[in-house]
Parts: C-alpha cells; structure tokens; sequence
C-alpha cells in the first residue's frame, strides 16, 4: 500500500483530502504542523507528499524548498489552481477538487490517471502542470 504524507494549515480540509484518499486504497498521515514534516518524513517511508492549496507564502516555498534538498527523490505535490513561480522545486501543481487530486497521486503513484467515480459519474482528469513545466 502507498504512503501518502498531507499537510496543510486547514486541519478540516486536509482531514477531509486524506479520508478521500483512504477511500481509494492509499495509507495517509496528514498534519498542520509544519515542524512535524522531516521528522515524519524520516522516520516513515512516504511515497509522496501532498501539499495544502492556502500555503502560498514565502515562508512555505522556502519549507518546499528545505524538503527538496532533504528529499530529493521524494514526489511533493502542491494542491493549488496554478504554478506558483517562486517555486520550482514542487513536483507538480494539481486543482483542488477530489477527483483531481486522486487522479494527480494515481498518475505519480501508479502512472494512471483513470477517473475515479463521483456521483455515479466519471470525471475527466484535470491537466496537471509539472514544476519543470511538462
């Protein structure tokens, strides 16, 4: 089973992001912690971290930043609605919405973007735009 690390500062919105997750097989620890992430980070295998969409400040592209050189092969994914270009060392930026982000950790989880059902219906994927600009 995948690990999946989410954090941000909303603790029901990313309470809420990781039970989505769970639904779909994944393994999720979330935290609004900040101070909590290396030593979480080290002490447990996390396949990817994702990150919450009201984190655009200075202070927190230096956090991704910090997290990229301690972790380099680690895939950070920034929930937010466009790149932030102060920041490139995100893996990849994704919308906000479940089914998008369910499909952005599938695509780096298990190389698939199949959609996920929500109502009954398919959704389509979102176009994901990665930190390197692919």
């Amino acid at each position: 089973m995948k690990r999946i690390l989410a954090y941000g500062d909303d603790a029901h919105v990313i309470s809420t992001r990781a039970m989505v997750l769970q639904r779909e097989g994944y393994d999720v620890a979330h935290t609004t912690r900040a101070d909590e992430l290396v030593p979480l980070l080290r002490g447990i295998l996390f396949d990817l971290l994702l990150i919450g969409d009201s984190l655009r400040t200075s202070r927190n592209v230096r956090l991704v930043q910090g997290l990229r050189e301690q972790f380099p092969a680690l895939p950070i994914v920034m929930v937010q609605d466009e790149k932030d270009e102060r920041d490139p060392w995100s893996t990849a930026f994704v919308s906000s919405g479940p089914e998008q982000i369910v499909n952005a950790v599938r695509l780096f989880l298990e190389g698939s973007s199949k959609p996920i059902q929500s109502h009954g219906v398919p959704s389509k994927p979102k176009a994901m735009q990665s930190a390197a600009g692919h």
